[in-house]
């Protein structure tokens, strides 16, 4: 369990990469900073791994460009569908990929005749009421197709938690993990930031600004690996909510934004969804753990 709450540490992580995101995306485009936080993110890795004798070299090269891949288009589908869609509405689907997990565990429950997790499935659904309530989706009938877009995103980051655990159980380090996804993320930005005008000059608040995204999103990288390739996968995915809270806060604090009722409310349903996942999580180690002979009695 423990290593599941490095899902809290990755949604901090991610709600302040996301407010450095917000400065400097009036001066360069989406691309651009996708570049530069993958530059940051290779780079750090790198010099980290080399001052601590360590190596980037793996025995599972083929598992990571396949993690890599699904990371990438995970990304050029949600970039396709933010453009065509509410930000509250594009949101709240992406945020689906919990709910996925949840079902994907009751029908592996199903088909090992084990017990389900109704516990664990009823906080992701409060969680998710807490995201709706905070996000407040709006659906127009001509964002049918970005909204399957956003589910298949939902999907495909699925798909990569489940290669992220699977890499995880070969101890494979996630630093290393985050490293080949930088590499692949420098390609596609790069290509992308040509393909829509190539870059723009540099001013020194947005080189601090990108220096402050790459810290933040590479230890968010880091974290929500870690979290999921050694913890428990539906703990990481509930309490990967409280990006929401965490992004609500930090533009209530630097951006003057407006305090509401039902962001309140989502926040508390959030907050509940977590603790109550943390609690069964842990109760489910316990009984686990327990020797044989206590489970008889």
């Amino acid at each position: 369990m423990i290593q599941s709450l490095w899902a809290l540490a990755a949604a901090a992580c991610f709600s302040i990469m996301a407010a450095f995101v917000k400065i400097c995306a009036a001066d360069l485009g989406s691309f651009e900073l996708v570049f530069y936080r993958s530059v940051f993110g290779a780079l750090f890795i790198a010099f980290v791994v080399v001052s601590r004798g360590e190596t980037l070299k793996t025995q599972y090269f083929g598992m990571h460009v396949v993690r890599s891949v699904l990371g990438v288009l995970s990304i050029v589908l949600w970039f396709y569908a933010l453009g065509r869609m509410h930000f509250g509405a594009c949101m709240t689907l992406i945020y689906t990929t919990p709910l996925f997990m949840a079902l994907n565990f009751m029908i592996l429950a199903w088909v090992r005749g084990t017990r389900a997790p109704w516990l664990m499935t009823a906080s992701i659904l409060v969680g998710f009421a807490g995201i709706t309530a905070m996000l407040k989706p709006n659906f127009n009938s001509d964002e049918f197709i970005p909204a399957l877009v956003c589910l298949a995103v939902s999907v495909i980051d699925l798909a990569s938690y489940w290669q992220m655990k699977q890499m995880g159980r070969l101890k494979e380090p996630s630093w290393r993990i985050v490293f080949y996804f930088s590499v692949l993320g420098i390609v596609f930005a790069l290509a992308g930031t040509m393909a829509t005008g190539g870059f723009h000059a540099l001013t020194p608040t947005n080189i601090a600004g990108i220096l402050a995204m790459g810290l933040f999103a590479t230890l968010g990288q880091i974290c929500t690996t870690r979290s999921y390739a050694y913890g428990n996968m539906l703990l990481s995915s509930c309490l990967g909510f409280s990006a929401i809270p965490f992004s609500a806060v930090l533009g209530i604090v630097l951006f003057d934004d407006a305090v509401e009722a039902a962001s309140l409310v989502g926040m508390s349903l959030i907050l509940a969804a977590g603790v109550t996942a943390v609690v069964t999580t842990k109760k489910m180690e316990v009984r686990e753990n327990r020797p044989e002979t206590a489970r008889e009695n």
